[in-house]
């Protein structure tokens, strides 16, 4: 039994974490590796279930006095676009594990993937990148929990057209364009409600970039950020009885969400990976619109979600090959065509599409992948 340390944090509130956990709790019994978060305590907002606490005991338990690595064991360093490796003091077999946004890579940053005994990449997009780099890697898709991410009926909201936005905001993930879209679609439909769950650990940095694409009236820097995003939409012509901006919030409550949204819209400019919210909502059997493009490519699939087609290139930011900008008037039309027809796609195929992308695969996939170094 290798030991597999990893550099990610436990958490429930942000994709890393929710990796993070997953590669201990799907690992906990692997005849591979025994995964090792050197990243502790976790942080959880919703409290864990017994089980799940008498697992993370036990493994904070048999740390005795430390982490003591031996030579031969495993480091997986996570990162970026900016490449870092996970300092170590043995001769371990030190594992990269990317998902980033950047493309073309910087030259420098292309040196760094050299340090590594292996690269992960979390996407095909990625790993074309890498590949036209002359960075060879493996592929390995993240995973969504299948059973917690399930179809469900409304209970609260069946009077109201509710579209979901999800992911930290920023320019890069293209709520901008949403919400252009969703502020002219409000107007004719009073019935609508635009859910978002924008808020992450990052967003003082990185909020901000939203502005760099001009679709919107600026957000405001604000102490209170909540405000900050209330006046954003309410700025862009949207009533305050048409959206809900939710908190900081727990990946195990997100269900409890999805069961009454009617479409989720992903416009993302960029994912390095596939994007765990979008494959949360594929999983709990929701309309999702999602462009097409970079990670989003490996979860798109015939009849699963309405793919954004209209990608026009992206020329604001710098080493942006591959993006792509979706376009206010499809998003528009797509938001009308699902609110005359609440069963454009069958619920089963949407759900199906992502049946194999269990967590329980993934780490699996994972352990098997870097069984081979």
């Amino acid at each position: 039994m290798r030991k597999l340390f990893y550099n990610f944090p436990l958490t429930d509130h942000h994709g890393w974490g929710v990796y993070g956990s997953n590669l201990l709790l799907q690992g906990y019994k692997s005849k591979l590796f025994k995964p090792i978060p050197i990243q502790w305590p976790p942080s959880f907002l919703y409290p864990v279930d017994p089980i799940t606490l008498r697992i993370l005991k036990e493994n904070e338990a048999s740390w005795g006095h430390g982490l003591l690595a031996e030579d031969g064991d495993f480091m997986l360093s996570a990162f970026g676009n900016e490449v870092i490796r996970q300092a170590v003091n043995r001769r371990m077999v030190e594992i990269g594990i990317t998902f980033f946004e950047q493309n073309p890579l910087p030259i420098d940053e292309n040196e760094k993937f050299k340090d590594f005994d292996a690269i992960i990449t979390g996407s095909s997009w990625n790993q074309k990148v890498l590949s036209d780099a002359g960075i060879k890697s493996e592929l390995v898709i993240q995973g969504v929990d299948t059973e917690l991410f399930r179809p469900q009926v409304k209970h609260y909201l069946s009077d109201r057209f509710v579209v979901f936005s999800g992911g930290k905001l920023e320019y890069r993930k293209g709520q901008d364009i949403l919400l252009k879209a969703f502020s002219i679609f409000a107007k004719k439909r009073k019935e609508a409600l635009l859910i978002t769950a924008w808020r992450s650990p990052w967003e003082k940095n990185i909020a901000m970039s939203v502005n760099q694409s001009g679709v919107c009236q600026p957000l405001e820097n604000e102490i209170d950020f909540s405000k900050s995003l209330a006046d954003w939409i309410q700025n862009n012509g949207v009533s305050k009885d048409q959206f809900i901006n939710l908190e900081s919030i727990s990946n195990r409550l997100m269900p409890e969400i999805f069961r009454e949204v009617d479409i989720a819209v992903f416009p993302n400019r960029c994912e390095g990976g596939t994007n765990l919210v979008a494959m949360e909502a594929l999983s709990s059997g929701l309309i999702c619109a999602i462009s097409s493009n970079t990670g989003h490519l490996d979860i798109i699939k015939k009849n699963n979600c309405l793919p954004l087609i209209t990608q026009s290139q992206v020329k604001i930011v710098d080493r942006t090959q591959g993006w792509g900008e979706s376009s206010v008037d499809e998003i528009l039309a797509t938001l009308e065509s699902v609110y005359e027809n609440r069963d454009i796609l069958n619920r089963d195929v949407i759900r199906k599409s992502v049946s194999d992308l269990s967590w329980r695969n993934s780490i699996g996939n994972l352990l098997s992948t870097l069984a081979q170094y």
